[in-house]
């Protein structure tokens, strides 16, 4: 099974992502089948913003929605998205192949763990961006005030680098999110994900801290072995699939 997970950020492209880049394939490795190949692909291109404004989400959709054809194209079995499950409605028109949203799925995992969840991200502007993807999935219910921590584009490399003051300021943050009665806590971006991971903190205070790759992966896995048992995806309504016609067409607009 191939498995393209799409990163919103240029993986590879620069140093600054290294110590990232590393975490993400080391993790997909303990985590997928023996038979399961994960594959990190770059962002098509770089675009300013980082997160920080809808103009580069709409760039960043844009791109997302090129990887997922490049992806079905070059026999990928299943398309994971990043962490802001962008091209929610635009993907699942535009491929045949499974995808997986992963916020979508790892709230949907955790449901199963814990009896509500917290948000703690990295910006004060993504923070609002999750409230709506909870708004999205009809979560919210479940979902204890969050908070957001104020690490920088430019400290990628420092996390891994020079942990420690990053710890304390994460641990301050998520300690008063779990003081709020939080059962589970969701770090985003993924990259943030990754760091708690390689610094061994799974929990604070009993609170539960998600693991999205792993749930992105192990779904994925579970979408492909559904797709072969003849278990597909709702296609009408708001989620029909477009005449083959217009799918085409549309493909051709992305070159």
């Amino acid at each position: 099974m191939r498995i393209w997970i799409q990163s919103g950020t240029p993986l590879g492209a620069s140093d600054i992502y290294q110590p990232y880049y590393e975490s993400l394939k080391r993790h997909a490795k303990r985590v997928c089948r023996p038979d399961t190949v994960c594959e990190f692909p770059s962002l098509g291109k770089a675009y300013p913003g980082a997160a920080r404004s809808r103009t580069q989400l709409h760039f960043v959709t844009h791109e997302t929605m090129k990887s997922a054809m490049r992806a079905e194209a070059e026999g990928f079995d299943v398309f994971v998205t990043q962490c802001l499950d962008l091209g929610f409605n635009e993907l699942r028109e535009l491929v045949r192949i499974p995808v997986v949203f992963m916020t979508q799925s790892t709230l949907a995992c955790y449901s199963l763990l814990a009896p509500n969840f917290a948000f703690l991200v990295n910006s004060e502007r993504l923070h609002y961006f999750f409230q709506e993807l909870a708004e999205r999935y009809k979560v919210k219910d479940r979902m204890v005030p969050g908070g957001y921590v104020s690490f920088q584009f430019t400290d990628y490399a420092n996390l891994w680098n020079d942990p420690q003051p990053f710890v304390e300021a994460f641990m301050k943050v998520a300690k008063e999110i779990a003081g709020r009665g939080a059962a589970s806590l969701y770090p985003a971006g993924l990259y943030l994900s990754q760091w708690l991971i390689d610094q061994g903190i799974r929990e604070v205070d009993g609170a539960i801290v998600m693991d999205p790759l792993a749930i992105g992966i192990k779904t994925a896995e579970l979408m492909v072995d559904l797709e072969r048992a003849g278990i597909k995806r709702y296609k009408t309504g708001s989620w029909v699939v477009p005449p083959e016609e217009v799918r085409k067409l549309l493909a051709k607009e992305f070159g």
